[in-house]
């Protein structure tokens, strides 16, 4: 394999904790439960567990081969195809997802008199180009500006100290354990579960190293998730917290240090958007291995190009207006869980099945 699409143990870690904020920073975590928030994080963190061991566990046992490899080994070239399609279709989906996320948040927050229009072609031959730059690219991509979003994060939640209120976030577990348990299932499929799509790029993952690649990423995401939403609620109140489209953006709107620093929500914006691209990048590899793969050609890279015009046609119809996607979000978990669960699942099954006969065909 190319030296370019494989990655450090590092670079995939800090890969996948800025794919896991990516859209997720901007859209909040879980508002509809207001100052249950917190529990609906752990609920979440918890739910997805299980669901990222498994994708690890089936890199364990095909190490340096991509979902449409080991799919192709345990169910057949044909069987293999129909996955290589439904995961290369929601790899390009969900980067046209993530891209009308961010060409929104960007027209209504940061610039609302400019069109979504430029704002989109900029991000997507930005994703391009990082993207044909192969795997090692998006890992020192990543390695780049994780310390500098750690110390945006940091730093936002230090100046908000004084500003707290506390109180925002009693009485504890007032909403029903159903509507709690509905957001918790929201976080796990959107950002955790999400990470289906590292399966698709398999072989930039070290090998052996897996189990630390998803639940180091599952953990620290998780902390920094609780932050921003005690951060958030305790500085924007339940009501706004509910009703805001982006709170994390309105909160740093907020913040100031005395009368010299302030409108700091540039850093917050730049952040979001360095998170956007690490995601949209990995949705547009996956695509375009998936294609690549149908198409039985040698090298995905000639297929990002498509890969992207295809992601950034799809984003231009894919909702009338920024509530029809916020609509969506609600229903999402549903559209996604059988690319996040089914098949993942399906073959994790084989592979173990497999795995133990195996085993009991070795001579003792």
């Amino acid at each position: 394999m190319h030296s370019k699409d494989q990655m450090t143990v590092n670079q995939a870690i800090f890969t996948l904790i800025l794919f896991f904020f990516g859209s997720s920073v901007i859209l909040g975590i879980s508002t509809k439960v207001a100052q249950d928030s917190w529990a609906a994080i752990l609920i979440g963190a918890l739910i997805a567990l299980p669901v990222l061991l498994m994708y690890a566990q089936i890199l364990r046992r095909y190490p340096g081969k991509d979902l449409f490899e080991i799919a192709d080994i345990l169910l057949g070239k044909k069987a293999g195809a129909v996955i290589a399609v439904l995961y290369t279709w929601y790899a390009l989906h969900l980067g046209a997802l993530v891209l009308r996320n961010f060409s929104d948040f960007i027209q209504i927050s940061l610039l609302p008199e400019t069109p979504q229009l430029p704002i989109t072609i900029l991000m997507i031959l930005t994703s391009i180009y990082l993207t044909r730059s192969g795997m090692r690219a998006i890992g020192k991509w990543s390695v780049a500006i994780i310390f500098y979003i750690i110390f945006v994060i940091v730093f936002t939640f230090t100046a908000a100290m004084r500003l707290v209120h506390l109180d925002e976030l009693f009485p504890l577990l007032q909403h029903p354990p159903r509507e709690i348990l509905d957001a918790g299932v929201g976080i796990a499929a959107f950002p955790f579960a999400e990470s289906v799509i590292l399966l698709c790029a398999g072989k930039a993952v070290p090998k052996g190293k897996s189990r630390k690649v998803y639940l180091i990423p599952l953990l620290f995401t998780t902390a920094v998730f609780l932050l921003a939403f005690v951060r958030n609620i305790s500085l924007l109140g339940q009501k706004m917290f509910e009703v805001s489209l982006f709170p994390s953006y309105v909160t740093a709107r907020i913040i100031q240090l005395g009368n010299f620093i302030t409108r700091i929500e540039g850093s917050i914006s730049s952040n979001f958007v360095m998170t956007g691209l690490v995601k949209i990048s990995l949705c547009l590899t996956a695509g375009a291995r998936g294609i690549s793969r149908l198409a039985g050609l040698p090298d995905y890279k000639t297929m990002v190009m498509p890969a992207g015009m295809f992601v950034f046609m799809l984003t231009v119809i894919l909702f009338d207006n920024t509530m029809d996607m916020f609509h969506f979000i609600e229903y999402y978990p549903v559209y996604a869980f059988p690319f996040q669960v089914l098949v993942p699942f399906l073959i994790f099954f084989v592979a173990e099945v497999e795995a133990r006969h195996a085993k009991k065909r070795q001579p003792a």
